[in-house]
């Protein structure tokens, strides 16, 4: 798991293609003359957000300059969509976890469906990339408790926090932003009547069921974040793999505070004592233990408003250090803790992780994988 919504931007393209997308996007849709549901849609709009099932096609005449001025050039195209929602008409578990290769099924696909060649999709350039992972918990309660232990305030690091009930929790960057939610909720809200009439009540019963106990955690890698890691905007042949797991890898540690070295997570008031007092000794456990005891219920801001600089950071390093999380501890869930797995975090490593591929991405993105592997080599090959 996997490549979510992306935004792509195509090469410049002649005046006579650029019309015809126009004519062909504003007007194809794929209806089932059953029961009229529009399968699938070509707008000029853009998306409301990754649980929409649209795609956003639109034929673009000028760029943003110097000063925030719209500059005159050829026309392009700006593609926007869920690849995953695209490959399997839901994104609740299987996603595509091959970026290049989901790119070049995408963007023919829409080619084929909009009866146009489009530019190869290896020279379009990446504007936006989610990437999410889906961890299966005991059950929705669970889930929720994680979510609502959280606490992280009004600002965790430079991002805006916003809060959903104990369902979703948005944190908006510059960059990036990171996102935490209940897929169950999520699902039946925005895409089970949907999921309904497209596939029928069984299958929409089963995807609720199977979503119900996950919590969905994502990254949105936004255009300034890609343009300063690359030191200009990437081409989707430049971006790897490795690049978008390691950029998701970076923001969760940013916000669960992940014990290093592979040392097991604790969170809990007796687990983080013990830990903290067999690693410092009593002395410098009582300092570190008081310190952690205020992050997890006052929260990080108030923390670092009221203590030295040095000392905070000193403080922060070695909670870390130890693997103690401040993040979803029994001080405020008291024993709705109990629901929350021992040492969980939405991390790649943890092993409650949805690691599969689904066989329908795989059947569709196979005929693409040599083209994404053998780019990747030799990308690898340049930077050595």
């Amino acid at each position: 798991m996997a490549i979510d919504t992306v935004t792509l931007r195509s090469p410049f393209i002649g005046e006579e293609l650029a019309v015809k997308i126009e004519q062909q996007s504003i007007l194809q849709q794929k209806v089932d003359k059953p029961s009229g549901e529009v399968l699938r849609s070509f707008t000029t709009k853009s998306l409301e957000g990754s649980f929409d099932a649209r795609i956003s096609v639109k034929v673009e005449r000028s760029k943003r300059g110097f000063g925030g001025r719209n500059i005159k050039c050829e026309p392009f195209v700006t593609l926007e969509c869920s690849v995953h929602k695209q490959l399997m008409g839901h994104n609740v578990y299987g996603g595509p976890e091959h970026f290049q290769a989901a790119m070049v099924w995408l963007v023919e696909k829409v080619g084929e469906w909009l009866g146009v060649t489009l530019p190869s999709a290896l020279l379009w350039e990446v504007r936006r990339v989610d990437w999410a992972e889906v961890f299966v918990l005991q059950s929705e309660q669970a889930v929720r408790a994680w979510i609502g232990g959280l606490h992280l305030g009004e600002k965790c690091g430079r991002k805006e926090v916003r809060t959903y009930g104990r369902h979703g929790i948005f944190l908006k960057g510059e960059s990036t932003c990171v996102k935490y939610y209940h897929k169950g909720s999520e699902f039946r809200k925005h895409d089970r009547r949907r999921i309904i009439n497209v596939f029928g009540e069984v299958e929409a019963e089963r995807l609720q069921k199977l979503a119900d106990p996950i919590l969905r955690a994502e990254v949105e890698i936004r255009t300034k974040k890609l343009r300063d890691d690359f030191g200009h905007q990437p081409l989707v042949s430049e971006v790897t793999d490795d690049y978008l797991k390691g950029v998701y890898d970076a923001e969760m540690a940013k916000v669960v505070r992940r014990g290093q070295s592979g040392m097991s997570l604790v969170c809990t008031i007796h687990a983080v004592q013990q830990r903290l007092t067999e690693l410092y000794g009593e002395r410098r456990a009582g300092r570190l233990f008081s310190t952690w005891h205020l992050m997890a219920t006052l929260g990080e801001a108030f923390v670092k408003k009221n203590y030295k600089p040095t000392t905070y950071y000193e403080h922060l390093r070695d909670l870390r250090k130890a693997g103690c999380s401040w993040r979803g501890t029994d001080i405020l869930l008291g024993k709705t803790h109990e629901l929350i797995p021992n040492g969980f975090a939405p991390v790649r490593e943890d092993e409650r992780r949805w690691t599969e591929e689904s066989d329908i991405v795989k059947e569709q993105l196979c005929p693409y994988l040599h083209l994404s592997e053998a780019n990747q080599r030799k990308n690898h090959l340049l930077t050595i």
